[in-house]
């Protein structure tokens, strides 16, 4: 197995796996350039659009197997579990294995309750 060949398997939970190939330089470039092009729908911001986009390139370009009966097809890409599109692009050098926490103004229902204790 070459440099250029080689993959790494994502263990999911019940046993099941992944199996993906390092997201490439040239291949991240290209995949930024589509992103960056990508119709931003209504009531989305375009980091998020384009932030799905990426994620969505980079999963159908690096997933090359999985346990499932299902085809590794666009189409099932698209099915898997959102909370796993983490933990995939971070095996493919894109990202972190988790969800990023909710940002945004703090409630001023659960600050007065801290700031009471």
């Amino acid at each position: 197995m070459g440099l250029l060949n080689r993959t790494k398997r994502v263990e999911l939970e019940d046993g099941e796996w992944i199996d993906v190939k390092p997201l490439s330089i040239g291949g991240l470039r290209a995949m930024r350039q589509a992103a960056a092009k990508v119709e931003v729908p209504p009531g989305e911001e375009k980091d998020e659009a384009q932030g799905f986009e990426l994620s969505r390139l980079a999963l159908e370009s690096c997933i090359v197997a999985w346990s499932d009966d299902a085809p590794v097809t666009p189409t099932n890409i698209a099915e898997l579990p959102y909370q796993l599109m983490f933990k995939i692009t971070a095996a493919i050098g894109l990202g972190e294995p988790e969800a990023p926490l909710a940002t945004g103004p703090t409630s001023t229902e659960s600050s007065a309750v801290t700031s009471a204790e």
